[in-house]
């Protein structure tokens, strides 16, 4: 399996891909993909689209977020995950000169923030109102310094 870049043609799939995983089915998929904001990534078995990931770029505070890894349900716990991330991690610290550090949200089910600790990250805060369904939910903000604190 190989990552490369997304491009218009492989909307429909993108989509296709976020309903199985019933998650940001609101998403303007089209924006991430042609925005000069976000660049999106997919993660390609064969000719097959077989899960995508991406990246925010936030210049007014110098971050770049992680849109989500979403992957097709039979890979789920094979490693392909952390290989989408370690991508993201290896992408956005070739920006560090622009870029001061990598964040994610996970909900604060099914161990998801363990799987951004496996790839470096730490805690760094929570949001009881970020999901609409009535606080059911907890956002866990996640962060990963591009560049060493200076001391």
């Amino acid at each position: 399996m190989y990552i490369r870049k997304a491009r218009m043609s492989d909307l429909k799939t993108v989509i296709a891909i976020s309903r199985k995983n019933r998650f940001e089915v609101m998403r303007d998929w089209k924006d991430a993909i042609s925005s000069e904001n976000s660049e999106m990534f997919l993660l390609v078995d064969g000719k097959m689209i077989r899960g995508f990931t991406g990246l925010i770029y936030h210049d007014w505070n110098r971050t770049i977020q992680v849109m989500d890894v979403f992957l097709e349900p039979d890979l789920r716990g094979r490693g392909m995950g952390i290989k989408l991330i370690k991508f993201l991690v290896s992408r956005a610290r070739r920006q560090s000169n622009r870029y001061r550090c990598l964040i994610a949200e996970a909900p604060a089910i099914g161990g998801i923030d363990k799987f951004y600790r496996k790839a470096g990250f730490r805690k760094c805060g929570y949001n009881d109102r970020y999901y609409a369904n009535g606080g059911k939910n907890i956002a866990i903000w996640m962060s990963l310094d591009l560049v060493p604190a200076k001391r």
